[in-house]
């Protein structure tokens, strides 16, 4: 028979651990294990890991969920069961309300933990893609949006996104069939029509497509 792993286990340490312990724990394992590390079968094992480790983490840092957790765990019960959709949506608002207080470090560890709870939220990669932009990473943002496109390619705001920053990284073909879409999607909406007449004005060269 297995043994489920307990949330200690899984951030490999102690139960006498300290918060500020189970923080660098989290840090370091999150660091080790984020599934932008890895690709192909190996990504989708790092994404269900990165989801446990980021599960365990919201339990024992709050000092009131991780008391009735180790009451479970004396008294044989079964470990609480989170819903990653629920938990992706709350990490969700946090991560918005820490970038909008510019504590960046910890809106990057948010959305991150957002999006390996869901990856199939498109509201996730949107916020995570145009939050990385806004700091400068944007291959990283580029990867986030292209993924919220195809998650969901008829919200007109998230490909209008897109495309504004395919345009920002120079790559303008991609920019423009962004746009296009964006137009197809809304007609005669005059921030799509603007942005398009801006892109012909942007040189037709493109550095690098895809």
């Amino acid at each position: 028979m297995t043994t489920q792993r307990s949330f200690y286990d899984v951030l490999e340490v102690g139960r006498e651990a300290s918060q500020e312990e189970i923080r660098g724990a989290f840090r370091r394992l999150a660091r080790e294990r984020h599934p932008d590390l890895f690709r192909g079968s190996a990504r989708e094992r790092a994404e269900h890991e990165f989801q446990a480790i980021t599960e365990a983490y919201n339990i024992l840092a709050d000092p009131e969920r991780r008391s009735r957790y180790d009451q479970s765990l004396v008294g044989g019960a079964p470990q609480p069961k989170v819903n990653p959709r629920e938990v992706a949506r709350a990490l969700l608002a946090k991560a918005v309300t820490a970038a909008k207080a510019g504590e960046t470090v910890q809106a990057a560890e948010l959305f991150a933990q957002s999006v390996a709870h869901d990856a199939s939220s498109p509201k996730a990669h949107h916020l995570y893609g145009t939050f990385l932009a806004q700091i400068g990473r944007i291959d990283e943002g580029l990867r986030q949006l292209d993924q919220a496109v195809k998650l969901e390619p008829n919200d007109v705001r998230i490909v209008l996104d897109a495309s504004r920053l395919f345009a920002r990284a120079k790559m303008f073909a991609r920019a423009t069939r962004l746009g296009q879409m964006a137009s197809q999607l809304s007609p005669d909406d005059p921030v799509v029509e603007s942005w398009l007449d801006e892109l012909r004005r942007l040189p037709s060269r493109d550095g690098g497509t895809s």
